[in-house]
Formats: C-alpha cells, structure tokens, sequence
C-alpha cells in the first residue's frame, strides 16, 4: 500500500512539474500526430492488459498510464529562457547549456537544432516563419550561444576541419624532422656512445 501510495504520488508530481512547463511555451513546436498516437494507444494498452481485481494496483496503473499518454499529448518548443521538452524540469535545457543553435528551413517547416560540443545535441520542427523563430531567439539567447544557419554551420564546421588537418600536418612534420628519426639504429647507438665519452 505504501509503495503504491509513494509511486501514485511521484508520478502525479511529475504530471504536475510537466504541466507547469507548458505555461512557459512562447513558440510551440509542431506536434507529431503519430506520437500522440502511439502515446494514446500505449496508454490504453497497458491499463487492457495489466487491469486487475485489485482497486489500488489499477489506481496506480491508471496514473502510469496517464503519464505515457501526457508524453504525446504535452507540446513542446521555445521559452524564453530554455527549449520546453518532455523532461525539462527546472534548468534542464536551458540555453546556455548549447553552443550553437541552427536554424534551417525544411520540407516539413523549419528544423531548430540544439548542438553542443558536450553532446546531447537535438532538434524540433516549427510550422512558423523561420524569420518569427529567429527575432525570438535573437532576443532571448545568451551572448556565449551562436545563432546560426545552416550554411553557417556547415562552413564554421569546414573550417575547424581544416585546422584540425593542418595540425594533423604540422604534427607528422615535427615528427619526421626529428634528428633520431632517419637514423639506422646502430647509428642511434654510436651517437649514444660518442655523447658517453664527451662527458667523460
């Protein structure tokens, strides 16, 4: 009964948090209705299957199911101050945790990337103008994140290839110029020893 009561408790809790994030939504990105679907049919699937005698393990199986529905069913897309998804409770992508942003018009509308170099790198698909998208962010992203296109990207990301190429290069010539380098090993060996008697 406990267990049943602390879980029902914990999940209506996170229901709660999810829903307080909708509140902060600005530019809501486009809903997938596959997803909300899927989510909706998962739902009814597990309280079918796993519906029993018992009156608390239902209650419990009902909010469960609540929670996967809520995972289709809640929307997602631009705040002001982080990117509103599934999951992002409190601080939790906020915009300072990206590098760049790239925006990108597409078939479907307009793709919004999140890339970091840490990883965790995203995107979201928006039906409004991707002028609309830009002003917003603009206006709302820290001075450390980059606002980019995709053109922008793609030649920032040629350039650090290049250096990194370069390098690459410098660090191969430093190695092959090494005065052991060319030298047989007996050769090495007669060095070692002529540089033994001069400091004797």
């Amino acid at each position: 009964m406990i267990d049943v009561s602390a879980t029902t408790i914990l999940i209506l809790i996170l229901l709660y948090l999810e829903f307080q994030q909708q509140h902060k939504l600005a530019i809501k990105s486009k809903s997938s209705k596959i997803k909300i679907v899927l989510a909706i049919v998962a739902a009814i699937l597990l309280v079918t299957l796993f519906w029993s005698t018992n009156t608390i393990s239902n209650i419990r199986l009902v909010v469960l199911a609540v929670l996967i529905a809520s995972i289709g069913l809640y929307n997602q897309g631009l705040g002001k101050n982080k990117v509103v998804t599934y999951g992002s409770i409190m601080h939790a992508s906020a915009y300072s945790r990206y590098d760049r942003i790239i925006t990108e018009t597409i078939k479907q509308g307009v793709m919004v990337t999140f890339w970091s170099q840490k990883g965790g790198s995203y995107f979201l698909i928006f039906d409004q103008p991707i002028s609309t998208i830009r002003k917003f962010l603009k206006l709302n992203l820290p001075q450390n994140v980059k606002l980019l296109t995709s053109e922008e990207f793609g030649r920032l990301e040629e350039i650090n290839s290049q250096n990194d190429h370069n390098r690459q290069v410098e660090l191969l010539k430093a190695i092959r110029n090494r005065p052991q380098r060319n030298r047989l090993p007996w050769q090495k060996k007669n060095d070692a020893t002529t540089k033994f008697r001069h400091r004797n």
